[in-house]
């Protein structure tokens, strides 16, 4: 019986030792600053990207990779009878996705490729991708690692702060936050994401009160699910200390199922966001 691997691209905001520890490959995507391109996570680290969005006063774009650079990630981890389950970010947000799914018909027979819409990004993703990881490490089969798969992107909820809307809007990202666009300043919308698309939550009069309602909503997330454990990520955009007063609040709460994964939210979501959002992923086991 041959062996599974798990792929996921750079839009996942793992760190390097969870990518090593947990054997996930990672397909970058690239980041353009006017005539310049870097591979994410290989060729512009997540300080460089941050000095240089705050430099730079033209927007940069992203480009998903393309089918070949799939093809070249998954015959290089793959031997024939082998399976890869491939994880990616939402369709709606990019088109890596239909990148890998068009790669996977370009592979022999003998390698299977399962590509997997996590409809999520950063470490919603991530989340996604670490949860597939975790059966291959425990032995589980194909079928029960998809299931768990599935499970986790049905289930997961999303929660992100970001300091201003304008990262989202000019990129094509807004989806259906585009109605808070030009509210008022000092308004720090808690956003979501539906069916993989960004969306209002709630609208917050301050960042410190929008952090304090997402440790509320921790609180209701475990009053859903009395008797679950539950699978929880952070991520953040140059916003350490923010993220860990979230952290800290989970651990106290709810009943973390592992680690709670922590992730720097890195240029191929950075693009979009810019600086000072911080994200929570969670579902329950």
């Amino acid at each position: 019986m041959g062996k599974i691997h798990v792929v996921t691209d750079s839009g996942s905001d793992l760190s390097m030792e969870v990518r090593q520890r947990l054997a996930i490959n990672v397909v970058p995507l690239t980041v353009q600053f006017g005539s310049d391109i870097y591979k994410d996570g290989e060729e512009i680290s997540v300080s460089e990207f941050y000095a240089k969005l705050k430099a730079e006063s033209e927007m940069p774009s992203t480009c998903q990779p393309s089918p070949a650079d799939f093809v070249a990630m998954y015959e290089a981890i793959a031997q024939p009878g082998d399976t890869i389950i491939s994880v990616h970010l939402s369709s709606k947000m990019s088109g890596t996705y239909q990148s890998a799914v068009l790669a996977s018909t370009m592979l022999d027979s003998d390698i299977q490729v399962k590509v997997v819409d996590s409809k999520s990004a950063s470490m919603g993703l991530g989340l996604v991708a670490a949860t597939a990881a975790q059966g291959v490490q425990a032995g589980k089969d194909l079928d029960e690692i998809l299931a768990d798969v599935q499970q986790a992107v049905d289930q997961l909820q999303v929660y992100f702060v970001v300091d201003t809307l304008e990262y989202l809007k000019k990129n094509g990202r807004i989806g259906l936050a585009s109605a808070l666009v030009g509210t008022m300043l000092n308004i720090k919308p808690i956003l979501t994401l539906v069916d993989g698309e960004v969306a209002p939550f709630e609208k917050i009069r301050g960042k410190a009160k929008a952090l304090k309602r997402v440790r509320e909503l921790v609180n209701q997330f475990k009053e859903k699910f009395p008797d679950k454990s539950v699978r929880a990520a952070l991520s953040h955009a140059v916003s350490p200390d923010e993220a860990a007063q979230i952290q800290e609040a989970l651990a106290k709460i709810l009943p973390v199922d592992g680690e709670v994964l922590m992730g720097e939210i890195g240029p191929t979501i950075g693009v979009h966001t810019g600086p000072g959002v911080v994200a929570l992923f969670l579902y329950a086991v």
